[in-house]
């Protein structure tokens, strides 16, 4: 075998070319051996070549099977025989591409839930990447800004149109440090406390993340407040600014006149009255704003309105008003009594005290199909159309001398319509100048006893 062999490796080598050739010429008995060495090591050599192109076909197989799972890719498992060298391979590449599969699928989940929680967050926010692009934006922001702001790729300088915010990201970009302030959006007239955070994601990757919380309702209960701060300093101060002087008056001297010192002292009565009047409204005000429990009973409506007419005898007798109560017998409502008779008291008041001499008010309430309503209507001075809206804004007043002449605060319709929201109602005015007004409430049949 070994001098088939050595025949073999001479008959392809130059060196022995002529010597192996005259051998297979002059030894015919050595020829069929050589030509069967030869045929077999053919056979082998396209053995190891199928074998070699099978192999690198695996290879590449496996290859692209690798690059798919790298892209994210999903294309089927890897079949091979057990006996075949690649075989634990090829399952280790199965189980590289369905633990890839089930950390995606619990990405997208988990991504999933994360948009849908910023979608219902009540704040606005803007993801920006490094290069100044817009990574995400919620609805709450759209809505703050007066514009769709969730366009994925456009550089955040074209689409934030707010001058502040836009110098806060700027610097947050620059500084690496975060940012804070109040500012104004432009194009909704929102005011917002606006925070733009630094969010390194790695040492060369970060974001930058606004977060823009409205605040326009607390800025405009917070003018409210300063408002009525202010508003009650001013009426506080008219009526004791008048009782102080009338008394310094009458100290100095003057109460030894008989005539100054009567007429003083009902100067000092009255505008004690005013303030004794505002005071009390202020307190209703604090009582409806303390949200305290309501208290609800069944009563007999027209016995009650009675009632309250009783207290009002000497002004009507005074200005000599009539008042028609058309509420029919036996009217029973559930209501918290004590909210009731304070709208109808105020209501009352302002017919008997914005009325003519000689004038006339209707009482009028009915229970209906799903609610009772209450009118109250007089034939006074009227209200003019566009005040009509106005009328129940605390300290406003339809004619100011006139107002302050009757010993008006302002307060008393802006009491009735807290009272009157309280109690799940609604409260509505018709009226027309030189002619007179109609209030009406609307309660419905059942309120719950519960906290306003």
């Amino acid at each position: 075998m070994s001098l088939v062999c050595l025949t073999v490796i001479s008959f392809f080598s130059g060196e022995w070319y002529h010597k192996s050739a005259a051998i297979l010429l002059g030894d015919k008995q050595v020829l069929p051996l050589v030509l069967g060495s030869l045929f077999l090591a053919g056979i082998l050599t396209a053995i190891q070549s199928v074998n070699y192109r099978r192999q690198k076909n695996k290879i590449k197989l496996l290859s692209a099977k690798l690059h798919d799972v790298i892209k994210g890719e999903e294309p089927g498992h890897l079949l091979l025989e057990p006996s075949d060298p690649y075989y634990e391979l090829a399952r280790a590449i199965n189980g590289v591409q369905s633990m890839q599969r089930d950390i995606s699928k619990d990405f997208i989940t988990q991504q999933r839930g994360y948009f849908s929680l910023m979608e219902y967050l009540t704040i606005g926010v803007l993801v920006l990447d490094q290069d100044q692009k817009i990574s995400l934006s919620n609805h709450a922001m759209s809505e703050l800004m007066g514009r769709e702001m969730n366009v994925k790729g456009q550089l955040y300088v074209n689409e934030v149109r707010t001058y502040e915010l836009s110098r806060l990201i700027e610097k947050t970009f620059q500084t690496h440090q975060d940012q804070h302030q109040e500012i104004k959006i432009d194009a909704t007239n929102k005011n917002v406390d606006a925070h733009v955070v630094y969010v390194p994601v790695s040492s060369r990757h970060f974001l930058v993340m606004a977060l823009l919380y409205d605040i326009t309702e607390l800025k405009e209960i917070e003018r409210m407040q300063m408002d009525f701060v202010g508003n009650v300093s001013h009426e506080l101060k008219t009526p004791i600014t008048a009782i102080t002087g009338f008394i310094e008056t009458l100290l100095q001297g003057a109460m030894d006149d008989e005539q100054t010192r009567v007429e003083f002292l009902k100067i000092v009565y009255q505008e004690s009255l005013k303030l004794t009047e505002l005071v009390e409204d202020i307190l209703s005000l604090a009582r409806i704003d303390s949200k305290p429990q309501l208290n609800i009973i069944q009563l007999d409506l027209r016995d009650f309105i009675t009632d309250i007419l009783t207290t009002f005898k000497p002004e009507l007798e005074k200005k000599t008003i009539k008042v028609h109560l058309q509420i029919p017998v036996g009217c029973r409502v559930n209501v918290d009594k004590g909210k009731l008779q304070h709208v109808i008291n105020n209501l009352v008041q302002n017919s008997i005290k914005y009325n003519h001499v000689d004038g006339q008010i209707w009482i009028d309430g009915k229970i209906r199909k799903e609610d009772w309503y209450l009118s109250i209507r007089d034939t006074g001075y009227g209200i003019a159309k566009d005040e009509q809206e106005r009328i129940f804004e605390r300290f406003y007043r339809i004619d100011t001398s006139r107002s302050r002449q009757n010993g008006g605060t302002g307060l008393g319709l802006s009491v009735v319509k807290e009272y009157v929201e309280a109690l799940a109602g609604k409260i509505e005015v018709k009226s027309q100048v030189g002619v007179g007004s109609t209030f009406t409430v609307t309660f419905p049949l059942e309120i719950k006893d519960r906290l306003r």
